[in-house]
């Protein structure tokens, strides 16, 4: 509610105390002058007075009805300033028409009863101060004027004080007024700081829709209520398709809008008892509650609303300009089934949903049981990972990089793992699941701190430069240069010796912060490179920005080099343009000397892959090396 709905909301709740007050005073002074002023006089004023409290709590009554969590009309404040100068005008009248001219004792009296009312009205009417002033002006300028009237000593000082008395008490009304205001405004300001704080806790801040957060508690509790009454739900897994293309092409604020635009048609063909939120990125996850009393029919009706989801992307999205066309790929899981929990539920959701992106997208995918695996899968490498960083199974293999002349420059450190039971695991087979378990960040530190500590070893025998990846991750961490920093100055490491490998999507996640990131540890000594360069979108707009001293060739291009004319085309082009960039170039995956010999010829002059050496123990690269 508003704060001038509040100050509304302060004058009519004390309305009851105001009127008991009145109905006391009125009576005592009728009582005590009923002696001195004539009786007709007085209860006509008596019933004028009252007959307005009268009306004053009627009106009372018929706001009590009003909802408290609405805004007040303004019509209400404007009731409560009319029976206030009612009110003060007929206490006005008592110095008018009850005051007695020869009877000094009588003449206190009621100025004394005047200036209680007076002082009353400061407490109740001082929310809104119109109603107070005219209250308390009403009633003791005809006082001071009454005085006045005598033409006595007495009368004129007792005039004099009314009139000193009504500017204190103006002065009081402004100041509770402005005391009342203010509090108000900072208990608005922090119930809005809490609505605020929670409103960030279980909504999503871009799309307005409930987070992961919100979307667990409502599982759990509509998990909870369908054993409860025997009916079936279904968690839907949305992911949109190939949503990072639009990211990096056209850019984080178009990806922004679209997200917002998907938000908005998924919400609108829903229905009431349904829940769609966003967990992050492009993911979105819709609860149909209460789909059917048979699991059969339930699955019909999730499997209905995920077609009707389906069908929202054949109209072509217009975002800021761009014609968008979209697909989507969706995971069906229904619940309850067995005894597992919300999260379970989610991730078999998502087992499908992987399961239709495998399909070729733009799918529809019901968790099977054959789907368990896969979730196994992913918790025994999760396991095996943490179990890996705690018992030293990691190791770091290097791959050689040469010159055109042959020799070794540069050696590309790369994971490896040494399970207790399967032997070596290439990155492949867990990198993914570290991303999205987080154990990506625990494993990016290890391979840094390893690289450096062997780096310290290489140096004493070569002079070449360990170049080291660097995930999305790790390099968004706030702490992530402080990091770097802090470890040369462990190790005592010459940072010209190392170079930092980033992907083309890290670029352009959050262009400024990147450049600075870039910057900073280039300052350092650092040398960067650009990974699997030409596999992303739009990065030569952002290229000539970013201080990057080699572009790596993804070896997708270099495969077929002296077979594909169109990969020729684009290695030839990369080549010639880092030329003109003044930037380095490494061709990866060379592994024949057709390939070596076209990269030579259109002035490539580093060169990686299996033609050269395959990946190999730390203890192999110090022989090659030495």
């Amino acid at each position: 509610m508003d704060i001038r709905s509040e100050l509304i909301r302060i004058i009519y709740s004390s309305v009851p105390m105001s009127l008991v007050t009145i109905l006391i005073n009125s009576s005592i002074l009728s009582f005590i002058l009923w002696g001195v002023v004539a009786h007709t006089t007085i209860l006509i004023w008596f019933g004028l007075t009252n007959l307005c409290s009268l009306s004053r709590f009627w009106l009372y009554k018929k706001f009590q009805l009003l909802d408290v969590e609405t805004s007040i009309p303004v019509v209400w404040e404007q009731a409560a300033l009319f029976s206030s100068i009612v009110s003060g005008g007929l206490w006005g009248a008592a110095s008018l028409w009850l005051f007695p001219e020869n009877d000094i004792a009588h003449q206190v009296f009621l100025a004394f009863v005047i200036a209680g009312m007076c002082a009353g009205a400061i407490t109740t009417l001082s929310s809104i101060l119109k109603a107070s002033v005219s209250f308390v002006i009403l009633c003791l300028v005809p006082l001071a004027g009454q005085f006045l009237l005598l033409g006595t000593d007495i009368g004129n000082a007792m005039a004099v004080m009314s009139i000193l008395f009504l500017l204190m008490i103006l002065a009081s009304s402004k100041n509770l007024n402005r005391t009342i205001t203010e509090s108000l405004l900072i208990r608005h300001e922090r119930n809005q700081a809490v609505d605020t704080i929670q409103y960030k806790a279980f909504y999503d801040e871009l799309t307005n829709l409930p987070n992961r957060r919100f979307l667990t508690d409502h599982l759990k509790q509509d998990l909870a209520r369908s054993i409860r009454h025997d009916h079936y739900g279904a968690v839907l897994f949305v992911d949109l398709d190939h949503f990072k293309a639009v990211n990096d092409s056209l850019g984080h604020a178009v990806g922004d809008e679209l997200l917002r635009q998907v938000s908005s048609r998924v919400r609108n063909c829903l229905r009431d008892e349904d829940t769609v939120g966003r967990l992050g990125g492009d993911e979105f996850v819709i609860l149909i509650s209460e789909a059917g009393d048979e699991l059969s029919e339930a699955s019909e009706k999730a499997q209905e609303i995920a077609e009707k989801i389906l069908n929202l992307f054949v109209t072509t999205f217009i975002t800021q300009g761009n014609e968008i066309h979209m697909t989507v790929s969706i995971g069906i899981s229904m619940y309850p089934f067995e005894e597992m929990t919300s999260d379970e539920f989610l991730q078999r959701a998502d087992v499908a949903m992987y399961q239709a992106k495998e399909g070729g997208r733009n799918a529809i995918r019901q968790f099977l049981p054959e789907m368990q695996r896969a979730i196994e899968k992913r918790r025994e490498v999760e396991r095996g990972l943490r179990q890996a960083l705690e018992k030293n199974e990691l190791e770091l293999y290097y791959q050689p990089i040469v010159n055109s002349m042959g020799d070794v420059v540069c050696a590309e450190a790369l994971l490896r793992w040494n399970h207790p039971e399967r032997g070596v695991v290439a990155p492949a087979e867990f990198i993914e699941i570290a991303e999205k378990t987080g154990l990506i960040t625990l494993l990016g530190d290890w391979v840094l701190l390893t690289a450096c500590q062997q780096l310290v070893q290489i140096a004493e025998n070569s002079d070449i430069t360990i170049s080291i990846n660097v995930s999305p991750h790790q390099f968004s961490e706030p702490l992530f240069t402080d990091k770097i920093k802090t470890l040369f100055n462990d190790c005592s490491i010459d940072p010209k010796k190392i170079r930092l490998e980033i992907t083309e999507g890290m670029m352009l996640q959050d262009v400024e912060n990147t450049i600075e990131k870039i910057q900073y540890l280039k300052s350092l000594g650092l040398g960067f490179s650009i990974d699997d360069f030409g596999t992303g979108y739009s990065s030569l707009s952002y290229l000539k920005q970013l201080p990057i001293d080699m572009l790596k060739i993804d070896k997708s291009f270099v495969h077929d080099i002296d077979t594909d004319p169109d990969d020729a085309v684009i290695v030839e082009t990369i080549i010639a343009m880092a030329r003109h960039l003044n930037i380095g170039v490494v061709a990866e995956g060379v592994e024949t000397e057709e390939a070596l010999s076209f990269l030579k010829s259109k002035g490539c002059q580093n060169f990686q892959g299996y033609l050269f050496g395959r990946p190999m123990p730390f203890i192999e690269l110090m022989k090659l090396i030495s």
